[in-house]
């Protein structure tokens, strides 16, 4: 009897800080994919150009990128608890600053606050994982990433009606009083896990440093084109390149890496990231486009929707479920298929998906088919297998960098491809509306077919048919949208 009665006691002491960071999560990725659906309604409000426009989403998903690796280190070297609390009043801070932003550079740097929220994820893990016991691991694993997915399809099915409803303002306020409110609480709530300084050792500064310079160089170079053209961004195209060889350099030689690039030399390793990086392109093009076509008013230009922010949410919805769907079913077909038979027919779909919105655009049927082909088919299965073909190519012990590594290089694909969809959209603006000329969406669907497929080239190299004893989860808010989470 007292066996029981102690297990029960540990069963509430578990359950509760659980519910704790399930809600938080969510509420996390909720406010993480509200921007997606809202990105026109953000370009009127502030008058921004489709360059500047893209420039918010990138920012977002390199800021994700970089936070994440260095995130999960503070999180491996000190308490997790205040490591966690820490990224959360972050995100609290540009949730609040992106709803009072009245500029673009407010804006952009409410979404670097934003991007840092990326980083509870791996947090939340190492948390989790110094309060459970290890045979609980798993499902407290698959609960985090479920209602952080969840969460993600939530935020982007209520964006549209709570601008429609109230305004930005409130769009962004609403789950960043529920943030801020839940990081109030979780100082009662989580457990101490203990100072982890004397087990790990020192986070690579100059690496994380490097590493964002060189990305932030590469966006700023690419959104100049549409605007000054390519001479004035070669430049930093260039140093880009520089900062980039820096970065190498001292990653090969630090004694705690950000990120071992040794791993690179790894046959599946390699053609996965390269794999990653690309497909995150291709399908980011798509998905950047859509809601711009969605928004665009069909009496001033032409063609488009002239659909409001609930409805462009409604259309952005059923990719969403489809992910959700697909991302197990995914790895069940990874087990039994092998990562490169999924791999092929993931990049397939979103080729075909971005084809269907090339030939055909007046209506939103159309469109929706489109979406749910791309990110909510292909992309998501062909991530679910890339993210497995990493894991089967490396030990248990480097399992983390790996899929870090692999995360960055797809959410720097995708971060170029939003920008190669913006200057392509900014290009084809018509100088009497300003407004976008269906060519230029034309060719945005086109080249996002063409890149999608480009990775069948490497897909040689991928693992067959994966190991019985490998678990194929499905990577935490990879398939919502095109943040690299």
């Amino acid at each position: 009897m007292l066996e029981t009665n102690q297990s029960t006691v540990a069963d509430r002491s578990v359950r509760l800080p659980l519910l704790v960071l399930a809600a938080l999560v969510a509420a996390i990725g909720a406010l993480e994919s509200m921007p997606f659906p809202a990105l026109p309604l953000i370009q009127r409000e502030l008058g921004l150009d489709p360059a500047q426009a893209g420039l918010l989403s990138t920012t977002l998903i390199l800021t994700g990128a970089v936070a994440m690796p260095i995130v999960g280190k503070l999180a491996d070297n000190h308490d997790p608890r205040r490591v966690l609390l820490g990224v959360t009043w972050c995100l609290v801070a540009g949730g609040t600053l992106a709803a009072f932003a009245g500029s673009f550079g407010l804006m952009l740097a409410a979404q670097f606050l934003q991007g840092i929220g990326t980083g509870i994820v791996p947090v939340t893990f190492a948390l989790v994982r110094g309060f459970l016991p290890a045979g609980r691991m798993p499902p407290a694993v698959g609960l985090v990433a479920g209602v952080f997915v969840l969460g993600g399809g939530l935020g982007i099915l209520s964006a549209g009606p709570l601008a429609d409803a109230l305004s930005r303002r409130w769009m962004f306020l609403t789950p960043t009083l529920v943030v801020a409110a839940l990081a109030l609480v979780a100082p009662l709530l989580l457990p101490r896990t203990g100072d982890r300084r004397e087990r790990a050792g020192r986070l690579d500064w100059l690496g994380a440093l490097l590493l964002a310079a060189a990305l932030v160089t590469l966006m700023m170079g690419l959104s100049l084109v549409s605007k000054t053209g390519w001479p004035a961004s070669l430049g930093l195209l260039a140093l880009a390149g520089l900062l980039t060889a820096g970065w190498t350099l001292v990653e090969r030689r630090a004694r705690n890496p950000l990120i071992d690039l040794r791993l690179l030399q790894r046959r599946g390793v390699w053609s996965s990231c390269l794999a990653a990086a690309v497909m995150g392109a291709g399908y980011a093009v798509s998905f950047f486009l859509i809601p711009q076509l969605l928004a665009l008013p069909p009496r001033t230009a032409g063609f488009g929707f002239g659909a409001s922010p609930s409805t462009i949410s409604l259309y952005l919805f059923p990719p969403v479920v489809a992910a959700v769907i697909v991302g197990p079913l995914a790895g069940f077909l990874v087990r039994r298929l092998g990562s490169r038979a999924v791999v092929g027919t993931g990049l397939a779909l979103t080729a075909t998906g971005a084809l269907v919105a090339l030939g055909w655009h007046s209506s939103p049927w159309q469109i929706v088919l489109s979406a749910v082909l791309t990110a909510g088919l292909g992309a998501c299965a062909a991530s679910t297998a890339l993210y497995t073909a990493v894991i089967e190519s490396v030990p248990a012990s480097d399992t983390g960098v790996a899929t870090a590594l692999s995360g960055i290089l797809r959410g720097v694909g995708a971060a170029v491809g939003v920008q190669v969809a913006a200057a392509v959209l900014t290009a084809s603006s018509d100088p009497a509306t300003a407004l976008p000329r269906e060519w230029g969406f034309q060719l945005g669907f086109a080249l996002s077919a063409g890149i999608a497929l480009l990775p069948l080239l490497t897909a040689f190299a991928l693992p067959g048919r994966a190991r019985q004893d490998t678990q194929v989860p499905l990577p935490a808010g990879a398939a919502v949208t095109p943040v690299a989470r």
